[in-house]
């Protein structure tokens, strides 16, 4: 656990960028969303320009996340100026050679849309890699810079220096992976091919939706859900219709509008969003008033309030939910798991109810709000849907409740090994140990992965006891020390406040008898 708090303190700048973005991507919806321009009229060229402005920038900081993590983890290799810049040259290498060894014919969704070249009649394509590009570039400059630092800091030719030597290594290592993805990738494609269209073939079947459910956020944490998107919102793998006047529809996303536009009862479509609905609108929100629930420390409550209440909002308005689930992942693995059935489950429930419900799409995925308010209040002044909308508020509310009870479930009870209670008394033993003592503890509280305690004399703090028991870093503050601990923090404090309750209330016991 304390390795994944380490690598959440140094992922803080990218996972601030993902909520950034998820704001602006917010905004940009609401001014261009076609409910809401009925109303206000807010379809003037400055205002539409803005949308299209916010939701592209939006959309890009989304889409290259991976990247600013990449960066952000070369970084944190110690004493290594140039690791930065190789890491940066040895993915272009690794993008280029792909450029020239990828098959032409690879499908449209496949490929990287930015990262195409033709020459005469021959057209260079890339394969879309998501996070195992840059995973895997990583892993190779971090073995070249940690092994060779290992070694005496010299090369092994006299001519050339030793920041050249792990340079070329990376180089020539980055065109082996870019070759080696070339001709292994198409398999992994074609693997998840097979998967959309074992969920297509039977799209009305609960299961095969809890199948798309759980693939969906899969890829989506890869890097690759604008594979998925494509197929089944865009093309004909999310179904086809044809209207009266002889004109064919092709994807869920595409034919939902052109049903809705033309007041055609709903024959099933809107079914791979419709689930967006319930997850921003009720699972989402459960999930962050959970975290609100369980920050002890009224200061930092009081300071973050304002984020998780524009967290939710964003949620609700915006319909994004990929930074929610990078924060789950990165602090807590156990709730993204959850996270991810329920999805599923989601997904199924509502296809066996049959509710399908679609979104405003304004053409770009990356930046896409499906799930949103407001289109549920627009939707939901066409008595077509008013069943499906009830069938989606009911559910949600289970699932409100539901995210909720279990979020402080697990913070209360299954954040730390709570399989072995001994180990469990047994570390905050010594993390009270670490604080020199039961009685010099003035008070503790904690937000979601820190403990922020007073102590009566700061000098009895021991800082190697509470590093051996995850503490990653220790801050002093005016009022005390700021503990970064992990998702433990609430157990931790709650345990360590009840037994100086238990202190505080045996000399008044032992009082009262000496007193008989």
């Amino acid at each position: 656990m304390n390795r994944l708090q380490s690598y959440y303190e140094q992922l803080q700048l990218p996972i601030k960028s993902l909520f950034f973005a998820s704001t602006i991507i917010t905004i940009g919806a609401i001014i261009a969303n076609p409910y809401l321009n009925n109303i206000l009229k807010l379809d003037n060229q400055f205002l539409v320009t803005l949308s299209q402005l916010l939701m592209t920038c939006g959309g890009i900081i989304l889409t290259y996340f991976p990247l600013y993590v990449f960066m952000k983890l070369l970084t944190h290799e110690k004493n290594e100026p140039n690791i930065i810049v190789t890491g940066i040259i040895s993915y272009l290498v690794f993008i280029t050679t792909m450029l020239v060894l990828t098959n032409s014919a690879a499908t449209e969704s496949a490929v990287v849309q930015s990262f195409s070249l033709e020459f005469g009649k021959t057209s260079f394509t890339v394969y879309h890699t998501g996070i195992f590009g840059y995973l895997s570039i990583f892993l190779l400059v971090r073995y070249i810079y940690r092994k060779t630092s290992a070694r005496k800091n010299r090369s092994n030719l006299y001519y050339i220096d030793f920041e050249t030597t792990k340079f070329i290594t990376a180089i020539v290592g980055s065109a082996l992976i870019g070759a080696i993805f070339t001709y292994m990738w198409p398999f992994i494609l074609e693997s998840i091919d097979s998967m959309m269209k074992f969920i297509a073939e039977d799209a009305n079947n609960p299961m095969s939706m809890f199948a798309y459910g759980a693939l969906e956020r899969i890829l989506a944490l890869a890097n690759l859900d604008a594979i998925i998107y494509r197929e089944f919102w865009l093309s004909a793998t999310g179904g086809t219709w044809m209207n009266l006047s002889g004109e064919t529809f092709f994807g869920d996303v595409n034919i939902w509008a052109a049903q809705l536009k033309e007041g055609v009862m709903n024959s099933g479509f809107g079914r791979y969003t419709s689930a967006y609905y319930v997850i921003n609108m009720f699972s989402i929100p459960g999930y962050l008033a959970a975290i609100t629930s369980i920050m002890s420390n009224k200061r930092a409550r009081n300071r973050n309030i304002i984020v998780l209440i524009i967290g939710i909002l964003v949620s609700m308005l915006g319909g994004v939910l990929f930074p929610i689930e990078i924060l789950m992942l990165a602090t807590s693995p156990t709730l993204y798991l959850f996270h991810l059935f329920m999805t599923s489950f989601t997904y199924a429930v509502l296809t066996g109810f049959s509710v399908g419900l679609g979104f405003s799409f304004f053409g770009n995925i990356a930046a896409a709000t499906p799930g949103n308010i407001i289109d549920l209040i627009g939707i939901s002044q066409n008595a077509m849907y008013f069943n499906k909308i009830i069938i989606v508020i009911l559910f949600g509310v289970i699932m409100f409740v539901g995210y909720f009870a279990f979020t402080r479930f697990y913070f209360s009870r299954i954040a730390m090994d709570v399989l072995n209670v001994v180990n469990k008394q047994s570390r905050i033993d010594d993390i009270i140990e670490g604080f020199g003592g039961i009685e010099n503890i003035e008070s503790i509280s904690s937000t979601m992965t820190h403990i922020h305690v007073e102590l009566k004399d700061r000098d009895l703090l021991n800082v190697s006891t509470l590093h051996r028991q995850g503490v990653v870093r220790i801050i002093e503050s005016r009022q005390g020390f700021i503990l970064s601990i992990g998702t433990s923090a609430f157990m931790i404090q709650r345990n360590i406040n009840q037994s100086i309750s238990k202190l505080e209330i045996s000399p008044v016991i032992e009082e009262g008898a000496n007193n008989v």
